[in-house]
C-alpha cells in the first residue's frame, strides 16, 4: 500500500512545470527545464520541457515557456513563432507488482515529456517585430 501512495505522489510531482536551467545546471532528473538563446537584441529562441509524465502536459511546457521568457522580458514578450510537441522519454516505464503474484511484474507504460519551443521579442527590443521574424528565419529555427 505503501508503494502505490509513493507512485501516486511521484507520478503527482512530476508532472509539473519546470523551472531548472538546462544550460546553467544541467540535465533535471524529472526531464523538465528550458534552454535558451539569444538570437539578437531582445530576441530568444527558448526551448521549454515540462517534467515527465504518463500523459502530454502542455499546460506545463507552456507555464515553463512563460516563466523563462518573463525572466528574459520584464516589461513583456510578443511570441514571433512556436511549436508544442510530446514525445516518449528514453527512460523506461517502471516494473509494477502484479497483485496476488508474488515475484511477478509487468512493464509500466513509458513517460512522456512535452515541449514548448519557440522564439520571443521582448517589448522593449531594439528591433521591429518584422527585424525579429527576418532574424528568426535567417537562423533557420
Amino acid at each position: 500500500m505503501i508503494k502505490y501512495f509513493f507512485y501516486a505522489i511521484l507520478l503527482t510531482l512530476t508532472a509539473c512545470s519546470s523551472t531548472h536551467d538546462l544550460k546553467r545546471d544541467g540535465l533535471n532528473i524529472f526531464g523538465g527545464g528550458f534552454i535558451d538563446e539569444e538570437l539578437g537584441p531582445g530576441v530568444y529562441f527558448i526551448k521549454a520541457f515540462s517534467n515527465t509524465s504518463l500523459i502530454s502536459t502542455p499546460k506545463s511546457a507552456a507555464n515553463t515557456f512563460e516563466y523563462r521568457a518573463k525572466q528574459l522580458c520584464p516589461i513583456g514578450y510578443e511570441e514571433i513563432r512556436t511549436l508544442s510537441n510530446a514525445y516518449q522519454s528514453m527512460t523506461p516505464g517502471s516494473d509494477i507488482p502484479i497483485p496476488n503474484k508474488p515475484g511477478f511484474f509487468m512493464q509500466g507504460p513509458q513517460m512522456v515529456i512535452t515541449s514548448k519551443i519557440g522564439h520571443i521579442r521582448c517589448n522593449d527590443a531594439p528591433i521591429t517585430i518584422n527585424e525579429a521574424k527576418s532574424l528568426v528565419t535567417a537562423n533557420g529555427e
